[in-house]
């Protein structure tokens, strides 16, 4: 079994192509004791079953990946004139993250 391929503990659907049929997933599992999280791309195969391709990245999950992940998010939306939206969804945590 591969990295790409052990059970995922935890999974959310970040962009869906219909044409395509592919997913672009944030997931998190455990590969030989180790919790990882992905950014991976997902493709139905002829059974109707989402599987993971080795298509995407997978690091270690911990409180500083997860936080600098974070970081480089809302950094992005700031710069995409969506500060607004993130102040009023997160509060002062995006007001200290923006400034």
């Amino acid at each position: 079994m591969e990295l790409h391929e052990a059970p995922s503990l935890f999974e959310h659907v970040v962009h869906y192509d219909e044409f395509k049929e592919t997913q672009v997933r944030l997931t998190v599992n455990t590969f030989r004791g180790v919790e990882y999280m992905h950014v991976r791309k997902y493709y139905l195969d002829f059974d109707e079953t989402w599987r993971p391709t080795p298509d995407g990245v997978a690091m270690p999950l911990s409180i500083e990946n997860s936080r600098e992940l974070f970081i480089g998010l809302v950094k992005i939306l700031s710069e995409a004139e969506s500060k607004e939206i993130i102040e009023e969804i997160l509060g002062n945590l995006s007001k200290n993250l923006l400034t």
